[in-house]
């Protein structure tokens, strides 16, 4: 048995019974390119496990979780190829091997497999990232690729990280694809061929939604549609499977001294109070509806937002109020104008509900033909998901007293 020490960039790799190629490191400035690793191939009962991690900022620092030390575990015992992928602009498989038997007795080869488990596991909490940014659709395929080349079919590919990609056509920066429609995002990445390739693949998500300082935490709501985007993407990139979890790893530091991240913007959930004359209830908070329908996807937070307004109105018998529902722009305009229509009427009977009266509400449906259009129109006419559930609201426009 053959052991790497750590480089002296810090970043140990693993090396064990055969070929084990690297190329990996930290800091700001890449080294000169080297020769990238390449999966052994060998089809095994379980099949190939490829890591994917991020030692970047914004998200905390990798560990090996308890799921992750199993898989490392049951491959070690099968033989199967076994890979790591380092998650930051540029994706790349850094560590690839396998354990083989040495041929000794069982006491020898426990200890051969504990000081591969060591090695894997120092490899894992020792990766840095070595390019800005974090791209963790592109990681899903490279892992996916490293995954095949083990063997045409099974395997799993664990991944460790916050989720929360900024750059690249999952660039959670672009406002509202944090409160997106899982199948938006996915129709998106379909139509503009974005998707990894992952057929045949069990997926494990580790850490989603969990952050570092600079970071701005995420509300539960918004760590919830996080994960349901990233579940999606991966279920339509052909996985079997999708497991989530749910080992905390909030409150662990992101690594230091590495390449910038972009922060994401984590909007707060908007408060209607009687001095706003022109206030918008987005699609991506608590009045929110079910893809294409009047149907609140939580009635009891829709009722709790719209109480301050309605307790306004009832409050106030000669105020005015004109709800006006817009859209994204998607199939036709009469189409959109009449389901922006029946949102708006939706919310009026919550008001109704509340104390407000009939005559002091108004609603039209405008669809996507209003004042702050965002375009929402791929390249190849697919629909962008972060555009059009920022056009998916309902205003309150305060009228004049009569």
């Amino acid at each position: 048995m053959r052991r790497l020490n750590a480089t002296a960039a810090g970043l140990a790799m693993t090396a064990i019974l055969g070929t084990l190629l690297t190329a990996c490191g930290s800091g700001h400035s890449p080294s000169p390119p080297r020769a990238l690793p390449a999966m052994p191939q060998k089809c095994t009962r379980s099949g190939p496990v490829v890591f994917v991690v991020s030692g970047r900022q914004d998200s905390p620092a990798p560990a090996v979780t308890g799921a992750m030390s199993t898989a490392a575990q049951t491959a070690v015992k099968q033989g199967s190829p076994i890979g790591l992928v380092d998650l930051d602009g540029k994706p790349r498989l850094t560590v690839a091997g396998r354990f083989s038997d040495p041929g000794v007795n069982s006491a020898a080869r426990q200890n051969d497999e504990q000081n591969y488990l060591a090695e894997l596991t120092s490899d894992v909490r020792n990766t840095r990232a070595r390019y800005p940014h974090a791209d963790l659709l592109d990681a899903l395929n490279q892992a996916g690729r490293a995954a095949h080349a083990g063997c045409p079919h099974g395997g799993s590919i664990y991944v460790e990280d916050s989720g929360l990609q900024e750059t690249g056509p999952m660039n959670f920066r672009q406002a509202g694809l944090l409160a997106a429609s899982p199948g938006d995002v996915v129709a998106f990445l379909k139509g503009e061929d974005e998707l990894p390739h992952l057929a045949g693949l069990s997926v494990v998500f580790a850490g989603l939604g969990d952050t570092a300082p600079p970071q701005h935490p995420l509300s539960i709501a918004q760590q919830n549609n996080l994960t349901a985007i990233w579940r999606a993407v991966a279920y339509a990139g052909g996985a079997t499977s999708v497991v989530i979890d749910s080992a905390p790893r909030a409150g662990i530091g992101a690594p230091q001294h590495v390449p910038g991240v972009l922060l994401v913007p984590v909007p707060a959930e908007p408060t209607w109070n009687s001095k706003d004359q022109n206030f918008v209830f987005p699609d991506s908070g608590s009045v929110g509806f079910k893809p294409n329908t009047t149907v609140f996807r939580t009635p009891a937070a829709a009722l709790a937002a719209l109480r301050p307004l309605g307790q306004y109105l009832a409050a106030n018998p000669s105020a005015r109020i004109e709800l006006t529902g817009t859209t994204a722009h998607w199939g036709t305009i009469q189409s959109c104008r009449a389901l922006a229509r029946r949102r708006a009427n939706t919310v009026k009977r919550v008001l109704l509900h509340l104390g407000a009266r009939p005559d002091q509400i108004r609603t039209r449906g405008l669809g996507w033909l209003f004042p702050g259009y965002e375009n929402d129109q791929g390249p190849s006419g697919t629909l962008r998901p972060g555009p059009a559930e920022h056009n998916r609201s309902v205003i309150v426009t305060q009228l004049p007293n009569s």
